[in-house]
């Protein structure tokens, strides 16, 4: 039964993609706002990721990540199980030497500031005793670029929802056709986000230390994919992001992220304390460390 069901959503979602499958015709910036704001409304949702980091345009430099977990936009948090798989001998040499592949447990807390814990199970030996999570207070670390993580919450600029926060300010928008996304039908939209977009989204006070940020990054524009159901909730997002790194490194980062599960009970809480150990002033100093050669 379950696959005659999928055979016949398959079948409708075939027609339409014949149908508009060549449409790429300009429509209004209020499709995607409204569908960022009512995906926003519904609260929380599973999700399911994937990408690829490649290091100065090099594929020997790259590594694909994919995993699964639950974002709450109530509380700006989210909680992610996420496999790595770095090029071969890579893979081998992490395998060899810490017994398993590399996996990480991640909290993103959002109800008191922005802390991310990490816990990353193939390095565990490596931890001090009693330790399994790690912590970065990227409040802690804004501050060090002059920016306020506190004040850009108040405009969504720092929660797991920031994909589609960027998407209510989006430019360009044109419909590209209809895709099947997880059995659901849905309308596939494409628009590119301005650097400047999301410095205007920031509050006043921050809006210039925002700019020297993302002048430092790089950043000026990124493309975004949106696919949106007949409810007009997001199911998916794909972006590709091209930055600096302060050690001189240019990444590029693809990701996509799927929705479902829509209004699913999400019990995001950080770890005990006694197991955490604050990676805070290491990441600090590491990221305005002068560069090196080696570096």
């Amino acid at each position: 039964m379950r696959w005659l069901l999928a055979a016949g959503v398959a079948l409708c979602a075939a027609a339409m993609l014949a149908a508009g499958c060549n449409s790429r015709e300009i429509v209004s910036l209020d499709t995607v706002a409204n569908a960022a704001y009512q995906t926003e409304a519904v609260g929380t949702a599973r999700v399911s990721f994937e990408g690829v980091v490649t290091f100065n345009h090099d594929h020997a430099q790259r590594y694909e990540f994919k995993g699964q977990g639950v974002a709450d936009w109530k509380t700006g948090s989210a909680k992610m199980t996420a496999v790595y798989k770095y090029p071969g001998p890579a893979q081998e040499a992490i395998v060899q030497a810490f017994g398993r592949p590399p996996t990480a447990d991640l909290i993103l807390d959002g109800r008191k500031g922005i802390v991310l814990y990490m816990r990353f199970p193939f390095l565990q030996r490596l931890m001090p005793r009693g330790k399994t999570w790690l912590k970065a207070d990227i409040v802690e670390m804004g501050k060090a670029y002059g920016l306020d993580l506190d004040r850009m919450k108040e405009t969504k600029q720092s929660d797991p929802g920031q994909m589609l926060a960027y998407l209510k300010s989006a430019i360009g928008v044109r419909r590209v056709g209809s895709d099947l996304v997880r059995r659901d039908v849905t309308t596939h939209y494409a628009t590119i986000v301005k650097a400047e977009t999301i410095i205007e989204q920031a509050p006043r006070d921050q809006q210039e230390a925002m700019r020297k940020y993302l002048r430092r990054l790089g950043i000026k524009t990124y493309p975004v994919d949106i696919w949106v159901g007949q409810d007009g909730v997001v199911r998916q997002l794909a972006t590709v992001l091209e930055y600096n790194q302060p050690t001189g490194d240019f990444v590029r980062m693809e990701v996509s992220e799927v929705y479902y599960d829509f209004g699913v009970k999400a019990k995001i809480r950080p770890p005990a304390a006694k197991s955490v150990l604050d990676v805070t002033p290491h990441l600090n100093a590491r990221a305005h460390a002068p560069r090196t050669l080696s570096s």
